[in-house]
C-alpha cells in the first residue's frame, strides 16, 4: 500500500498544484484579474443571493388564461370542421375555463358531428344529450399542458435573464402554477420586472375588411371569427388624453383582453380575424437595426423558420390588396396592405420606436413569448450589507471549525500524523474551491455550512485509518507493516461511509432547489475530494516520510 511509483507521486503533486492554480482567481484583486486571460480569470465562485444580495420573485402563471385560449382555438376548429362536413349548428360557445358547447340544428346529425370532432382531437371528453355537445380536455391532458406551460415559462425566463448579463439566476418550479426566480447581484429590479411582465407575443392576423370599412363604425356585436385589437397609435393617444385610464389598463389584474380594452376605453381599434396567419413560435431570430431609408429610424428585423416562411409566403400571396395586422403584446403596431407575395422568410417591423424599445422587443422576441401571463405575488430584495454580514459570519464559523479540528488532530495523533491529516484537510478545501470555480457554482450561506461540514468530514477517514494503524501497531507489527495494513483494512470502511454520504448529496442536488442545492454542491464536491486526500494524498505523505526516516517506532 505504501510503495508508490514515482509517476503517481508526480501526478498527485500536479493535481494539487492545478487545484491551487484554479482556486487562485477567487482571492486575486480585480486589477490583477483584468490583466489575466479571460478564460482563466472567469473561473471564480459566484456568490449566491443570500451572500451577494439581489432580488427574489415568486411568480404565478395564469393557467386559466392558457386554457381559455386553447378552448377558443378548439371552438374555431370545431366550427370550421362542422362547416366542412356540412353539419348545421346554431352556436359554438366557450364556457370560460371549462368546456366548449356545440348546439346542433338537427339532433339526428349528432353521430356525424361527433365523428368530425374526433378528427380534431381524439383525447377530448364528450358529454351532453340531444342537440347539445359539450367538449372538454381530459384531466391527463390538462396536467400535461400545465407542466408544459410552466417548463416553457422557466426556459424563456432563463433566456431573458441570461441575456441581460445577470450571473447564475435560480429559476425553479414551485407547486403546480408558481415559479421561483432568484437573481443575485441585481440592485434595480425595474427593468427585470418589465421583462418578466411582458409577454412579447407576436402574431400576424388578416384585418376583417367587411367590418372595418372606411367610415363605418364598428358594430356592438362581431362575427365569432373576429375580435377587436387596439392600435399602438390609439393607445398612445389614450395615454396622452386620459393617463388615468391608461394606468388602469396597465395595472389591471387579471390583465384585460384587447377586446375588453377596446369596448371599455374605446381607443382606435381594428377588427381582425382570430385565425393566426403566422405566430411568434415560428421566429428564428429577431434583432434591432436601423432602416436604410426614412432617416435611419430604429426598426425590428425578423427571420422565420422554414415552416413560418412558407406560411407567410402563402398568406401574402393569397391576400394581395388586403391589410395584414402585426399584433405585438395585445396591440397592433402596424397593419400594412399586402402589395405582393413575401417569400424571402424575413421581414421588418416599423413604427414609432426608440432604439431602446427595438432592442428590448427584439430580446423578448428572440427568447420567445411566454405561454402564460406571470404575476409577481411575492418580491424580496436582499441588500449587499446583509450579504456581507452573512459572509463575515460564515467565514468566522469556518475558521473556528478548522482551527478546532486541527487542534483536535494534533492533540490526539501528535504533530506528525495530526499534521499530515491537517495538511490533507487544507488540500481538500483547496480542491473544493477549485472544483466550484471550474463549475462556476454559486456559494450560498447553506453552501458555507456544507464547507464547514466538509472540514470535519475531511479528517474522519484519517481517524479511521489511524485507529486501525494503532491496532496493528499494538499487535506487534513493524512501522511499515502497521501503516500498510492500517490503510488496506480501513479502506473499505472509508469508501463505504463516503459513498453513502455521496448518494445523499446527489439526491439533495437532484431534488432540491435554491439553498438546498448550494449545500449539496459543496458537500458533494467535498466528499469527492476527500476520498482523494484521505486515501491518496495522506498515504503519499506517509510513504515519503517512511522512506526518508526509516522509523523503528510510529509516533501515534
Amino acid at each position: 500500500m505504501l510503495n508508490l511509483p514515482r509517476w503517481q507521486v508526480i501526478a498527485i503533486i500536479l493535481v494539487t498544484a492545478l487545484a491551487g492554480l484554479f482556486a487562485l482567481p477567487n482571492v486575486l484583486p480585480g486589477s490583477v484579474l483584468d490583466r489575466l486571460p479571460a478564460w482563466y480569470a472567469q473561473n471564480r465562485i459566484n456568490l449566491g443571493l443570500d451572500l451577494r444580495g439581489g432580488a427574489y420573485f415568486l411568480l404565478e402563471a395564469d393557467l386559466r388564461g392558457v386554457l381559455n385560449e386553447r378552448l377558443t382555438n378548439l371552438s374555431d376548429s370545431v366550427r370550421g370542421e362542422l362547416r366542412k362536413q356540412q353539419i348545421g349548428f346554431k352556436d359554438v360557445t366557450v364556457q370560460s375555463g371549462a368546456s366548449v358547447t356545440v348546439v346542433l340544428r338537427d339532433e339526428t346529425q349528432r353521430a356525424k358531428a361527433l365523428e368530425a370532432i374526433r378528427t380534431i382531437d381524439s383525447s377530448l371528453t364528450v358529454s351532453g344529450q340531444g342537440d347539445t355537445i359539450q367538449l372538454a380536455f381530459g384531466q391527463q391532458e390538462l396536467t400535461r399542458k400545465k407542466k408544459e406551460v410552466i417548463d416553457q415559462s422557466i426556459e424563456i425566463l432563463r433566456r431573458r435573464v441570461d441575456e441581460t448579463g445577470t450571473i447564475e439566476p435560480t429559476i425553479v418550479r414551485q407547486g403546480d402554477d408558481r415559479i421561483e426566480l432568484q437573481v443575485p447581484g441585481i440592485k434595480d429590479t425595474t427593468d427585470l420586472k418589465r421583462k418578466i411582465n411582458q409577454t412579447a407575443k407576436l402574431t400576424f392576423h388578416l384585418v376583417n375588411e367587411d367590418v372595418a370599412q372606411a367610415g363605418q363604425n364598428i358594430p356592438a356585436t362581431l362575427p365569432p371569427t373576429t375580435f377587436l385589437v387596439p392600435t399602438r397609435e390609439g393607445m398612445q393617444a389614450l395615454r396622452a388624453a386620459n393617463p388615468k385610464a391608461y394606468e388602469e389598463i396597465q395595472s389591471a389584474n387579471p390583465r384585460l383582453t384587447p377586446e375588453q380594452v377596446c369596448r371599455r376605453f374605446q381607443p382606435q381599434c381594428l377588427p381582425v380575424l382570430k385565425r393566426v396567419v403566422v405566430g411568434g413560435e415560428d421566429l428564428d431570430d429577431a434583432k434591432s437595426t436601423f432602416e436604410s431609408q426614412q432617416g435611419g429610424r430604429p426598426i425590428i428585423s425578423f427571420t422565420f423558420n422554414t415552416a413560418g416562411g412558407r406560411a407567410f409566403c402563402n398568406a401574402t400571396r393569397q391576400n394581395i390588396g388586403k391589410r395584414l395586422a402585426i399584433q405585438l403584446d395585445g396591440e397592433i403596431i402596424s397593419a400594412p396592405v399586402v402589395q405582393s407575395a413575401i417569400c424571402g422568410g424575413s421581414g421588418i417591423i416599423t413604427g414609432q420606436f426608440t432604439t431602446q424599445q427595438t432592442q428590448e422587443q427584439a430580446l423578448l422576441l428572440r427568447s420567445g413569448a411566454l405561454p402564460a401571463t406571470l404575476t409577481i405575488i411575492e418580491e424580496r430584495t436582499v441588500g449587499a450589507d446583509l450579504g456581507a454580514d452573512a459572509i463575515r459570519s460564515g467565514t468566522i464559523a469556518a475558521l473556528v471549525g478548522t482551527v478546532m479540528v486541527v487542534i483536535f488532530m494534533l492533540a490526539v495523533y501528535g504533530p506528525l500524523f495530526g499534521g499530515f491529516a491537517s495538511l490533507a484537510m487544507m488540500v481538500n478545501m483547496l480542491l473544493v474551491f477549485a472544483g466550484m470555480s471550474i463549475l462556476g457554482a454559486s456559494l450560498t450561506l447553506p453552501g458555507i455550512a456544507g464547507l464547514v461540514l466538509t472540514v470535519g468530514m475531511s479528517v474522519d477517514s484519517n481517524v479511521l485509518i489511524y485507529e486501525r494503524v494503532r491496532e496493528e501497531k499494538a499487535n506487534g507489527r513493524s512501522p511499515f507493516s502497521a501503516l500498510a495494513e492500517g490503510y488496506g483494512r480501513a479502506l473499505t470502511a472509508v469508501i463505504d461511509s463516503n459513498l453513502t454520504a455521496l448518494i445523499a448529496g446527489v439526491i439533495l442536488f437532484g431534488f432540491g432547489s435554491g439553498p438546498i442545492r448550494g449545500f449539496a454542491t459543496s458537500l458533494t464536491l467535498g466528499l469527492l475530494t476527500h476520498l482523494f486526500t484521505a486515501t491518496i494524498f495522506t498515504r503519499m505523505l506517509l510513504a515519503l516520510w517512511v522512506r526518508w526516516r526509516r522509523p523503528t517506532e510510529l509516533p501515534i
